[in-house]
């Protein structure tokens, strides 16, 4: 017998479009989404900081240039389309590159949406309201930056749960590109488990992936220009951030959820309501929990929210089985896509008092210590914003769970009825 899929309602999945039709289908989505969100954020001609750095590296992949010379997937793709377009007479900067990476991001959204369950049209449906979110739009400005591939290819890998080689393949391509992902090894491995897995494969594919990247870490390492960041630089930002700058980062995470996604959390939230404790809420806060985790290392809460497209995939999948499901998911759609609009002005307020203070001059200058003045300054500074949000956050939570329990008891009826 078949184990259960947590995020997936079996009897009401619609068999998917056929490979020949579904990938060129999905790319025409991809790139027609795309454009269509330029209309509410264009997407910046240039690269932005860890891009220029992608960049440059494309440009000198012999070099070993940079701080991360081992983050090669991305590069290297980019140069290879490059030279492609050469071939023809033409060129791709590398910031062209990176609009396309986010094209293809939303095109295997849609196809991601019709092979766990949705018809067609509502995989139209899903992939727009999730392209309208931070986890598009934001990379319009942070051109070049790694989350794009990386979110593509972690949906590559929650489609290829039943396929030990390709999961495990797309996790070294994954971990060449950005070591991020390691952080969702162990809501993925739970994912893998759920469709039949076996721990000794996941065993195995984890220890040869991570053995070939340590492998490549160490050939980069002999080449390397400049002094790559290591573990101990990490661990030392560990150290400087726990546990008043986590907390304070998960206060911004608290934000950033309704900033860059508007409504959806509670759509999140009513999926995990209607799963149950095991099935869905606990997947849930492990999710949200290998999310966090990243906030020990890193302080780019607004990039690391964005991974939140995940579980509203997999929510608005399950939403679009429930009978006239598509209406809600329109309409959370529609308010989300306006929420995040008009937020941006908010975010920017709070991200200036983050970064920025005055000296008794009046001159602002950048705080010597970001992620420490989040709790004892920056919320201090802007109570009432975070006390709105904090509020409107819960009240995601309360709606979500809510709905939940309605959508259960008119299951139940509908079940009742029929026998």
């Amino acid at each position: 017998m078949a184990r259960s899929i947590p995020y997936a309602a079996r009897a009401h999945m619609h068999r998917p479009l056929h490979p020949a039709l579904l990938w060129p289908l999905s790319l025409l989505v991809g790139i027609a989404l795309f454009l269509l969100t330029n209309l509410v954020e264009p997407a910046v001609p240039a690269t932005l900081n860890f891009g220029t750095d992608f960049a440059a590296m494309s440009r000198n992949l012999d070099g070993y240039i940079g701080s991360f010379p081992h983050r090669i997937l991305s590069p290297l793709l980019g140069r290879g389309v490059d030279e492609i377009a050469h071939w023809f007479g033409g060129s791709i900067p590398y910031w062209q590159f990176a609009h396309g990476c986010n094209m293809v991001f939303v095109a295997v959204l849609f196809a991601a949406a019709n092979l766990l369950g949705a018809r067609p049209w509502q995989a139209l449906l899903l992939t727009a309201t999730i392209a309208f979110t931070g986890a598009v739009q934001l990379y319009k400005g942070h051109v070049g930056y790694a989350e794009p591939v990386t979110f593509t290819l972690l949906l590559g890998s929650v489609l290829a749960a039943r396929r030990p080689v390709l999961f495990w393949s797309l996790n070294l391509l994954n971990v060449l590109h950005h070591e991020q992902i390691l952080f969702f090894w162990p809501w993925l491995v739970w994912w893998r488990q759920q469709h039949g897995a076996r721990w000794w494969h996941d065993l195995l594919g984890a220890a040869l992936v991570l053995g070939c990247y340590a492998a490549w870490r160490h050939h980069v390492g002999l080449h390397a220009q400049q002094q790559m960041l290591t573990f101990r630089h990490y661990l030392e930002l560990t150290r400087q951030y726990f546990p008043v700058g986590t907390l304070g980062l998960s206060a911004l995470n608290a934000m950033c959820m309704l900033v860059y996604f508007g409504a959806l959390p509670a759509l999140v939230v009513w999926h995990a309501g209607i799963q149950g404790l095991r099935r869905g809420v606990l997947p849930l806060l492990l999710f949200l929990l290998c999310q966090h985790a990243m906030f020990g290392v890193a302080h780019d809460v607004y990039r690391f929210t964005c991974f939140l497209f995940l579980p509203v995939l997999l929510a608005g999948v399950r939403l679009l089985q429930q009978p006239r499901g598509a209406l809600p998911l329109a309409g959370l759609g529609l308010v989300s896509g306006g929420a995040v609009y008009l937020q941006r002005p908010v975010f920017a307020e709070v991200g200036a008092k983050v970064l920025t203070d005055v000296d008794a001059n009046g001159v602002p200058f950048v705080r010597p210590d970001i992620v420490g003045d989040i709790v004892p300054k920056v919320i201090p500074a802007l109570p009432w914003t975070f006390a709105a949000y904090g509020a409107a956050l819960v009240a995601c939570v309360v709606i979500g769970l809510l709905w939940a329990r309605w959508t259960r008891a008119r299951s139940a009826a509908r079940t009742a009825s029929a026998t």
